[in-house]
């Protein structure tokens, strides 16, 4: 294999210690025990924002809706965009409580049946939903909508109360959600899972409003590795290559870039250390990659370049060492 000056960023959203349990990883540490570590974004939609230089601010306020209506290949130039995630919403004595959202294990079908029923009874205001993906719709608007957000995954166990939309149009979308539970508790989708013991999908979450940005003069990637919807548009908007993840294909996606973004969506787990670190850690050894960037929102963020290997006076240290420093 021709050696080549490389540069890997590989952004790990869901990585959890805790999921990992007494698992020991020895390429990973090594990687992150020789690396300098610094500071990532609190977030994964953050994260990527930042990756591709869009402005620092209010995340929650990016046309997340928008541009991962791009990335599922919608005419997403089109309308004004809501990212319109299936929840169940529990009543406590003095809150309403998200209490599941990836845990509703939605099938397609019952997705595309709901959003069905949704369109048509919000087809006369010109409103459309789309089923992009089970437990992420998306809804195009005619007109943009006055108000701040907050995404699902951010809504705290407090109580929805302090994250339900806020501005000059929150209440008229406050009332906009409460319908659609109305809708949501007739239908037959619902009726079907709670016979067989499910949660019922009884609310939607909206958030991640806009309409589709324009491209940043450049984004530095000449390559986006991603199955994910935000990261596959923010890859499109800017005209850059895509690769779907595929770890046998390490070696040969190396060598078709100089500067490459790596979303590994899936949850972090052992089967990561044969088939992603240590070919990584060899890549780095033979020179192939000069740089190796390790992104864990909300944890932290590691830089290693082939020479911070010599580092023998950096000792290995254990994966809880490492992401609790």
């Amino acid at each position: 294999m021709a050696k080549n000056i490389a540069s890997l960023t590989l952004l790990l959203p869901g990585f959890e210690l805790a999921s990992l349990g007494a698992a020991r990883m020895p390429a990973l540490q090594t990687l992150l025990s020789k690396g300098s570590q610094g500071r990532a974004a609190a977030g994964p939609m953050a994260q990527l924002f930042n990756d591709f230089s869009f402005p620092e601010g209010d995340q929650d306020d990016q046309p997340a809706a928008a541009l991962c209506a791009l990335g599922h290949g919608l005419d997403a130039g089109q309308g004004w965009w809501l990212v319109v995630d299936p929840v169940y919403l529990e009543a406590g004595r003095d809150h309403v409580y998200l209490s599941a959202y990836r845990e509703l294990n939605i099938s397609q079908a019952e997705a595309d049946a709901l959003v069905s029923e949704l369109n048509h009874v919000y087809a006369e205001d010109g409103w459309r939903f789309f089923a992009a993906l089970p437990q992420r719709w998306l809804l195009r608007l005619p007109e943009p909508v006055a108000m701040t957000t907050t995404p699902t995954e951010q809504v705290g166990d407090e109580g929805v109360g302090d994250y339900l939309p806020q501005g000059n149009d929150a209440m008229l979308w406050q009332r906009v959600m409460n319908e659609v539970q109305m809708i949501l508790h007739g239908s037959s989708v619902n009726e079907q899972r709670e016979t067989r013991g499910d949660l019922a999908i009884n609310g939607l979450w909206f958030w991640g409003g806009g309409r589709l940005p324009q491209a940043k003069a450049a984004c530095g990637w000449d390559l986006v590795v991603a199955d994910d919807c935000l990261a596959l548009g923010l890859a499109r908007l800017h005209g850059v290559k895509i690769e779907r993840p595929e770890w046998d294909k390490l070696s040969s996606l190396v060598a078709a870039g100089n500067k490459l973004l790596w979303l590994e969506s899936s949850e972090c787990s052992a089967t990561m250390e044969p088939q992603l670190f240590s070919p990584l850690l060899e890549r780095l050894r033979e020179g192939d990659l000069a740089t190796l960037v390790v992104e864990m929102p909300g944890v932290g963020r590691w830089n290693i370049e082939r020479k911070d290997l010599r580092r023998w006076w950096r000792r290995t240290k254990t994966l809880e060492q490492l992401l609790k420093d």
